[in-house]
């Protein structure tokens, strides 16, 4: 609402959907950017789905993705202003979706489960191929290519400002794992 408001200067004028897709993300970058390409703009669920909820109240009128504030809308987005003037927005922090989802692969993991419970002695190196989403037969390329994409998941989970326990677990068990089979990575790195 706020940067349709500033885009429609707090009148009832015509916007497309990409123009508010764009000036959504050059007033949040952080929240609104493509996961995984943060210099690009996400027109998604997280700008779509709000217009239209927008809608449903009573705030923009829609036809063919192009919105215009209704007076209710310009009203309620005049107060929005009024409260934000001076305050600092902050990003909610989200992990990009890639990340997410190699984070909630590594939660399922037996061996993540052997970790927490104690029992590091049992971790093998399937347990290591299986943190990496790879077998031994897969090739360099793909090993160091999954291998830089779990190590990018990680560094995104220790950014998180708040991480669940079991997510904590995690980044130990992704430093154990990367110690303990330091050789593999090494072979895969000189094939």
């Amino acid at each position: 609402m706020l940067a349709i408001n500033q885009l429609s200067g707090g009148k009832t004028v015509n916007l497309k959907f990409e123009d508010i897709v764009v000036a959504v993300f050059k007033k949040f970058p952080e929240d609104f950017h493509l996961r995984g390409y943060p210099s690009y703009p996400d027109s998604g669920d997280l700008v779509h789905k709000p217009l239209y909820d927008f809608r449903k109240k009573g705030y923009l009128e829609a036809n063919n993705k192009v919105f215009s504030l209704t007076q209710r809308g310009i009203a309620f987005a005049e107060q929005l202003t009024k409260l934000t003037t001076g305050k600092e927005v902050r990003s909610d922090g989200r992990m990009s979706r890639f990340a997410e989802k190699e984070i909630s692969r590594i939660e399922r993991l037996e061996g993540l489960v052997l970790f927490v419970s104690g029992k590091k002695e049992s971790l093998t190196d399937t347990d290591f191929y299986g943190y990496l989403g790879v077998t031994p037969r897969t090739s360099k390329n793909d090993f160091l290519g999954r291998l830089k994409t779990v190590e990018t998941a990680i560094v995104e989970l220790e950014s998180q400002k708040q991480i669940q326990a079991i997510r904590k677990s995690i980044l130990d068990y992704s430093t154990f794992l990367l110690k303990k089979f330091e050789s593999i990575v090494e072979h895969f790195k000189t094939v």
